[in-house]
């Protein structure tokens, strides 16, 4: 991308900011690929930025694999670090850092990051190598005092049983938050998505489960606009893709789902990724069946660690906190008559 065409773009999502008179400002996301192979283009329009907008907030934020991350981008970084924010993905030890990104995690400037940047976290991305390893990883980095969102990787072939040891996984991560409320969990755990359960609202209205087209769009290189990064063509490599998606409106969330999955007991709790689906199904609806397993097992461990959390504190609980026990009762409750239902279904 050329800076002129950053510059664009950054001028053109502050106009309407400035137009909806949004108070949280904008939050610029710039990632590749690796991002800093472009340094030298961050560091121009960061600068640009801080120097010409200053009636709108602009959070800028790098999100690489630190691989890349040399002295000079320290220095650079540590002094503007209360304005420019990394995210580095960390997927685990040596060996399921090499199988999933080809470098080792102890070559990583993990220290610099976090100590210059305490509040930031690492992203760990769990694939179905290393899957098995899921908790042994995030656990040997908490012990290490570091701050860790963890979650699967998209788009993978999950296999039956996958979703079995998922749940082992997740178990024991819970046991460890139970055991250590030090520890910061992971956004899994902390989220009140359960909430929903209660309601009366019908299933479309949670057809879509992203911001992808509303409130998050993504620029290519050349500065055109997609709903979210999964549209990019250099994802799909298709060119015309704008074309195939201008007839659909991307607030409208009865768009994003078919027949069978609308009957679905959990489809409530379903993180389903629309662009995936246009990418691998040809339609924003279309789902990946593989994740069932892996979201029955996410919503099951998840709603049975609230309940034991906030049970903790059953004679002392606030209106909203009794109000999340009641919808974690309902979520383990549900996932437990789907289970039945699911692989009965499935074999």
């Amino acid at each position: 991308m050329s800076l002129e065409t950053a510059k664009d773009i950054i001028e053109t999502e502050v106009r309407q900011a400035r137009a909806l008179k949004e108070e949280d400002g904008v939050r610029f996301n710039l990632f590749g690929g690796e991002p800093l192979l472009r340094f030298d283009l961050i560091k121009e329009l960061c600068q640009w930025v801080w120097k010409t907008i200053d009636d709108v907030k602009c959070e800028m934020v790098i999100t690489t694999n630190g691989t890349l991350l040399d002295d000079d981008k320290k220095q650079w970084l540590a002094a503007h670090k209360d304005r420019i924010h990394l995210i580095m993905s960390v997927d685990g030890k040596d060996d399921v850092q090499e199988c999933n990104r080809g470098c080792h995690s102890s070559d990583l400037p993990i220290e610099f990051v976090l100590k210059t940047m305490p509040k930031r976290f690492l992203s760990m991305t769990a694939s179905r190598q290393s899957l098995p390893r899921f908790a042994d990883d995030l656990i040997y980095f908490y012990e290490q005092g570091y701050r860790v969102e963890g979650k699967p990787a998209q788009g993978i072939d999950w296999q039956e049983g996958d979703g079995k040891i998922y749940e082992v996984q997740l178990a024991r991560i819970a046991n460890y938050y139970l055991e250590h409320p030090e520890v910061t969990p992971t956004f899994l755990f902390k989220d009140a998505s359960f909430i929903q359960l209660l309601g009366s609202e019908p299933n479309e209205k949670y057809a879509k489960m992203c911001d992808a087209g509303v409130t998050f769009v993504a620029y290519d290189v050349d500065g055109k606009r997609y709903p979210c990064h999964h549209f990019i063509p250099n994802v799909h490599g298709k060119e015309d893709i704008l074309e195939d998606l201008k007839n659909i409106d991307f607030s409208d969330t009865s768009r994003f789902i078919d027949d069978e999955c609308m009957k679905c007991d959990i489809l409530k709790l379903c993180r389903t990724c629309c662009g995936r689906n246009y990418n691998e199904r040809g339609d924003v609806r279309f789902r990946d069946r593989r994740t069932c397993q892996m979201v029955l097992a996410e919503s099951r461990v998840i709603s049975s660690y609230q309940i034991k959390k906030l049970m903790r504190n059953r004679d002392r609980l606030t209106s909203k906190e009794l109000l999340m026990l009641k919808a974690a009762v309902k979520c383990y409750q549900l996932c437990c008559d789907f289970e039945r239902k699911f692989y009965a279904r499935n074999g």
